[in-house]
């Protein structure tokens, strides 16, 4: 009778909000009007940023931005590029700002003019969404779970043609799996009429992996996101690198402003921060403690749990558990604890949920929570 009472509720808000309202996770409003609870006290598990919070001087940089609001910002964000550039070793003519790495994505097909994209199943939603959105074919390659979601480059290899755009998440979204940064490097080298898209958003909060922004190749472009390690997903910050002449034609593509003052000035902040790399290896040590603690409890829930390598985790529940809408809907409504819902992505089904790792005391509240309703 409770589980038919949560899912007529959740079918009835889910019409209500709008059947795109949670295509990604963090929606606070609107989890909130599902809970009954104000956006405020919600344990959000949904969305991956960084639990320590922004650092401080990102912080500093937005309260003393206020008063050049009254200005248009700088549209070559000249300051926030040399510090990208600084950070990663790489030229500033190489660096694409952009209102959140999700505006670049949406761009990319049409700057490499992509006669077909290939994104793997799963994979993070928008790469398809953009392909459609500009009208180019879209070519699935199955990650199965019998092999860990493992990404086989051999398999991928066979598939490609001339003209190609291939989206590879590094780690991979909602998995976390990673790809093999010197064969990933080695396929880039051999397919140079192929596009390659390596998605960085999360590879911050991964440990000792090597990123693909030095390695200087023509058909590669390297995606990052700047709100999830730093925790400013509400202010929209993200950058490509990609060969100079690519940088500079996707500029022409952009809108003028594409990144406002505030955003600017807080990424210039956190970079330029002599206490920049304490605060990362903090971030990371926190991440991996907690993300082999969450695991095994998991585990021991007899829960699948597919290995990752970064700040989620991908979890099958059994077949005689309720279904992920279910006990989402049921965490939500009784606990205030969202969790984001896998059966949108393509190759999952609707036994899977994605869970940020969080510090200790949430992740024993989710646990606490998941033991008394499973």
């Amino acid at each position: 009778m409770m589980s038919r009472l949560f899912r007529a509720k959740q079918n009835k808000q889910t019409k209500q909000d709008g059947q795109d309202s949670l295509r990604h996770g963090g929606n606070l409003e609107v989890l909130a009007r599902r809970s009954g609870r104000v956006a405020d006290s919600l344990l959000d598990f949904s969305a991956n940023i960084n639990p320590l919070g922004m650092p401080a001087a990102a912080r500093a940089a937005l309260i003393a931005g206020i008063d050049a609001l009254g200005h248009y910002p700088d549209p070559a964000c000249t300051a926030l590029r040399a510090a990208i550039g600084q950070h990663l070793g790489v030229a500033p003519d190489q660096i694409l700002v952009g209102n959140g790495a999700e505006q670049l994505i949406w761009w990319l097909p049409r700057l490499v003019d992509a006669r077909r994209v290939l994104v793997t199943a799963p994979a993070y939603l928008d790469y398809g969404r953009a392909a459609e959105v500009w009208q180019r074919p879209l070519v699935s390659i199955p990650l199965l779970p019998e092999d860990g979601f493992e990404l086989d480059l051999g398999h991928l290899s066979t598939q490609l043609r001339a003209g190609d755009l291939v989206w590879i998440g590094q780690p991979n979204n909602p998995t976390g799996r990673l790809v093999d940064p010197e064969a990933l490097r080695r396929a880039v080298i051999d397919h140079p009429q192929v596009d390659w898209a390596i998605d960085e958003a999360f590879i911050d909060f991964v440990s000792g992996t090597e990123s693909a922004v030095r390695w200087e190749l023509p058909n590669l472009i390297v995606i990052r996101s700047m709100t999830k390690f730093y925790a400013l997903a509400g202010l929209r910050l993200g950058y490509a690198v990609l060969a100079p002449a690519r940088a500079a034609a996707f500029t022409r593509l952009l809108p003028e402003w594409s990144v406002n003052s505030l955003a600017a000035a807080a990424g210039t902040a956190i970079l330029n921060d002599p206490a920049l790399p304490e605060f990362s290896q903090r971030t990371r040590a926190l991440i991996g403690t907690e993300r082999r603690r969450l695991t095994e409890a998991l585990r021991r829930l007899g829960l699948e749990v597919i290995d990752s390598a970064a700040n989620y985790l991908l979890l099958r529940l059994p077949e005689q558990a309720p279904t992920a809408t279910d006990l989402a809907a049921r965490l939500l409504c009784s606990e205030g604890i969202a969790v984001r819902v896998c059966d949108n992505y393509a190759g999952l089904d609707a036994r899977y949920l994605r869970i940020a790792v969080r510090i200790e005391a949430d992740n024993r509240r989710l646990l606490a929570a998941m033991r008394h309703l499973l």
